[in-house]
């Protein structure tokens, strides 16, 4: 009994804190380091990549490296990405190694059949191709990981092969954040981080805390996983009539300190506020095995977009993740002690990643749509258009397909009405139909860039007369860009896609691949000629809309 205690005593330490007082005071924690403000202060431009799965884990391999080859990378401050978007942003962000992450990505004119049919090896684009969500899930769960085996299994794919999947491992951003968290931890602990390539933007995942209990048990709160601190910014209150009130959110911990049980004292260190808090214990009936809040725990949340239905049919977290939440908001007197609660996929709430830019105030922003949705215009009635919900939602409340009344929690911008139907309008006269394929697709590229202004968004915190400009980038099939193909015969093949019978490689979908079971094979898992074409094609199109922001 004396080894336990001694065991759990040991696995205390300390963490930073803050509330979103001080946030709304001060800044956001990031912006206080001297590193930050050195080298990253200057950064004028946000970018957001949607989820999607792995769809949208491919258009983001090509959207980023469009980044990298015009210059744009240092100029960006913020990478804020959701579900497959986050898959692909995570490892590009601490791998070091960004030749391999990339492989080879091809402009039109130097595209074959036959050459998209291989990848390089440790490539995302390999990683991608070789998805066994399924065959991972049933070893995470013989390895009695719990719900921690849909971590196990992604991080198995998009993170082992740049050595970014230990899950004893902490993560941080860099040398000054990594020595503010070690003065937390009793001396001569043994830990280990991984630290974010240098120069890399700062990295934000998109995740939804899921409640069921309460009063209102549809409750979800966006979270935000960063490489300095994770938590919900935003303080809520779920009113319970028998029991004490639930509380989420009111600020952010250390990463480190997320899913940790606690706080067990408090204290001020060097004018920094610091709770103590301790790892889950593994116990006698749990088989989950609780490790370092690590990098496979966040891709995990952010892209668990099966865990809303399991939660909602009473089957709990079936290996997605479930993580401790310490409330920051507590009234005196208020249970505010840590609780376990599924942490599931971004999209559940935000699938855009916009919310985190929006609130840290940036006036450039780059939204990549990475959508199933083909984009089709409604010339009479605009607003009827076939288009992206998640980015209707930001205008106007739109259907809620689960509970009664409209969904309109994500509506953050003025004049919503009026404006969604200027983009829709800048959509619409870039778009042509093809009599092939009775579809609508861009002539060049499907981007529009506007001017916004925020309106007040009090879920998200976001404060209303913020001005932004945002370019959309929506995918969608580009003439130009099959026309300019080196195999003649790929162009038609994707042309003419909706009218053949047989043998059409995968394609007849592209560039809009299911999230789930696009192929018989795998539950994510993309071929290879699938994950090419789509990432060269945003590539290609994303060069297109990055010129000039």
């Amino acid at each position: 009994m004396s080894v336990v205690k001694e065991c759990i005593a040991m696995s205390r330490f300390y963490v930073d804190y803050w509330s979103r007082e001080w946030v709304d005071e001060n800044d956001f924690p990031e912006a206080e380091l001297v590193s930050f403000k050195e080298d990253y202060a200057n950064r004028d431009l946000g970018v957001a990549f949607s989820g999607g799965g792995t769809r949208s884990a491919a258009c983001t391999v090509g959207q980023l490296k469009a980044l990298d080859e015009l210059g744009l990378l240092p100029r960006v401050k913020y990478i804020s990405a959701v579900s497959g978007g986050g898959w692909a942003a995570t490892p590009f962000t601490y791998t070091k190694n960004t030749e391999q992450y990339f492989g080879e990505i091809r402009d039109p004119e130097n595209i074959t059949c036959s050459n998209s049919k291989s990848v390089h090896p440790k490539s995302m684009q390999s990683a991608i191709t070789n998805s066994p969500l399924i065959s991972n899930l049933i070893t995470g769960g013989l390895k009695l990981k719990g719900d921690e085996s849909f971590a196990y299994s992604l991080g198995e794919v998009f993170l082992k092969p740049y050595g970014l999947h230990d899950s004893s491992r902490y993560f941080t951003f860099n040398e000054e954040t990594e020595a503010l968290t070690r003065q937390g931890f009793p001396p001569n602990t043994k830990t280990d981080f991984y630290l974010v390539r240098k120069g890399a933007p700062y990295l934000i995942l998109g995740a939804t805390l899921l409640n069921e209990d309460g009063l209102a048990s549809d409750k979800k709160y966006h979270v935000e996983y960063t490489p300095f601190y994770s938590g919900v910014r935003v303080g809520h209150i779920d009113k319970d009539l028998w029991s004490s009130n639930d509380y989420f959110g009111g600020g952010y911990v250390t990463s480190c300190g997320y899913d940790c049980i606690g706080p067990y004292n408090k204290r001020t260190l060097e004018g920094r506020e610091q709770l103590l808090v301790k790892q889950a214990p593994v116990l006698s009936f749990d088989i989950t095995n609780e490790k370092a809040f690590s990098l496979n725990d966040i891709i995990a949340s952010t892209g668990a977009a099966p865990q809303e239905i399991t939660n909602n049919i009473r089957l709990g977290a079936l290996g997605f993740p479930e993580f401790n939440h310490i409330p920051l908001n507590t009234l005196e007197g208020d249970n505010s002690v840590s609780e376990e609660y599924p942490h599931s996929d971004g999209g559940h709430l935000e699938n855009l990643g916009i919310m985190p830019l929006l609130a840290r105030k940036m006036t450039k922003i780059v939204v990549f749509v990475n959508t199933k949705k083909p984009f089709t215009p409604n010339k009479k009635k605009p607003l009827d258009s076939g288009f992206n919900k998640s980015v209707k939602a930001l205008f106007v409340p739109i259907d809620n397909l689960f509970k009664k009344g409209d969904f309109a929690t994500n509506v953050v911008f003025d004049n919503g009405e009026e404006e969604l139907t200027k983009l829709i309008g800048q959509f619409s006269q870039l778009v042509k139909k093809e009599s092939s394929s009775d579809e609508y697709i861009a002539k060049t590229a499907l981007f529009a860039k506007t001017k916004l202004v925020t309106t007040s968004n009090e879920h998200y915190g976001i404060n209303a007369g913020h001005e932004v400009e945002i370019t959309w980038v929506y995918n969608c099939r580009s003439s130009a860009w099959e026309k300019k193909l080196k195999d003649k015969d790929l162009g038609k093949l994707i042309a003419n896609k909706k009218r053949l019978i047989g043998d059409q490689k995968g394609l007849e979908d592209f560039p809009h691949y299911g999230t789930f079971f696009e192929n018989f094979r795998g539950v994510v898992e993309l071929t290879k000629v699938q994950t090419n074409l789509l990432t060269n094609l945003s590539y290609w199109v994303a060069k297109k809309a990055l010129n000039g922001v």
